[in-house]
C-alpha cells in the first residue's frame, strides 16, 4: 500500500508539530476543514494518527510489531521514491523535446 503524496504531507506536519488541530492542518494545506478531515479519517483507517474529541491530530502511539512499524517506513519512502521517479521521468522527456527543438545540447 503506498501513501498519496498529500497523506505524507499530513504526516509530515502532524510528525512536524507533535499534535494539531484539525483547523490548523486543514489551513496549513490550504484546504477545507472538511477535506482535512478526510485525510485524517483515512490515516486513522491505515493506522497511522488518531484524532481526540476536540479534534486535536497526533500520530498513533502504539505497541506495534516492529516489522510492522518497519513496513510502514518503507511505504512511505517508497511512495516518495516513486514520485521522484517519476519526476526525474518528466525531467527526462522535456529534455528529449528540447534537444528536438535544438534549444539544448550537452554542452549547454
Amino acid at each position: 500500500m503506498e501513501l498519496t503524496p498529500r497523506l505524507q504531507d499530513v504526516i509530515n506536519i502532524v510528525k512536524q508539530r507533535g499534535e494539531i488541530n484539525l483547523k490548523d492542518l486543514a489551513l496549513e494545506l490550504k484546504v477545507s476543514p472538511k477535506t482535512a478531515k478526510g485525510y485524517v479519517r483515512e490515516l486513522t483507517r491505515l493506522g497511522f494518527v488518531e484524532m481526540d474529541e476536540k479534534e486535536n491530530v497526533k500520530l498513533k502511539v502504539t505497541q506495534e510489531d516492529p516489522v510492522e512499524s518497519l513496513k510502514k517506513i518503507i511505504e512511505i519512502h517508497e511512495s516518495e521514491i516513486n514520485a521522484l521517479k517519476k519526476e526525474v521521468e518528466e525531467l527526462k522527456t522535456e529534455i528529449i523535446k528540447l534537444r528536438k527543438k535544438g534549444k539544448y545540447t550537452t554542452e549547454d
